[in-house]
C-alpha cells in the first residue's frame, strides 16, 4: 500500500487532533470530578445549614411558646393585681367613710358629755341648794 504525503499529513493531523480531543476529554473529566466534589461539599453545607435552620426554628418556636405562656401569666397576674387594687381601693373608701362617721359620732358624744357635765353640775348645785334649805341642814 502506498501512502502519499498528503495522506500521511492528513493522518498526522488527524492523530494530533485526536490527541487534542483526548487531552480535552481528560480535562473535561477532571473538571467533572472537581465539580462533583464541589457539589457534594455544597450539598453537605446545604444539609448542615438546613439542619441549623430547623434547630433554630424549633428554638424560636419554643421561645415563642414560652413567651406566650409568660405573657399569659403576666396578663393573669395583672388582672389579679387590678382586681386586688379595686378591692383595696373600695376597702380604703369604706374605711375612710367609717372613720368620718366615727369622728362625727365622737364629736357628738363629746358634745353630749360636755352638756351632761354641765347639766350634772347644775343639778348638783340645785341639789346642794335644796339640801341647804332643808330643816336640820348644816349652815355654812
Amino acid at each position: 500500500m502506498v501512502y502519499d504525503n498528503a495522506m500521511l499529513e492528513d493522518l498526522d493531523s488527524l492523530a494530533a487532533r485526536l490527541g487534542q480531543l483526548v487531552q480535552h476529554t481528560k480535562q473535561l473529566h477532571a473538571e467533572k470530578v472537581a465539580l462533583q466534589a464541589r457539589i457534594i461539599g455544597l450539598e453537605q453545607e446545604r444539609n448542615a445549614l438546613r439542619d441549623e435552620l430547623k434547630r433554630r426554628e424549633a428554638e424560636y418556636s419554643e421561645l415563642a411558646e414560652s413567651n406566650a405562656n409568660h405573657q399569659a401569666r403576666v396578663d393573669i397576674l395583672r388582672a389579679e393585681a387590678d382586681s386586688i387594687r379595686v378591692t383595696l381601693q373600695g376597702e380604703v373608701e369604706r374605711c375612710q367613710a367609717e372613720r368620718e362617721t366615727l369622728r362625727r359620732q365622737l364629736a357628738a358624744s363629746q358634745a353630749d358629755t360636755a352638756r351632761l357635765r354641765t347639766v350634772a353640775g347644775q343639778a348638783q348645785a340645785q341639789i346642794d341648794s335644796i339640801l341647804m334649805r332643808l330643816p336640820g341642814a348644816p349652815q355654812e
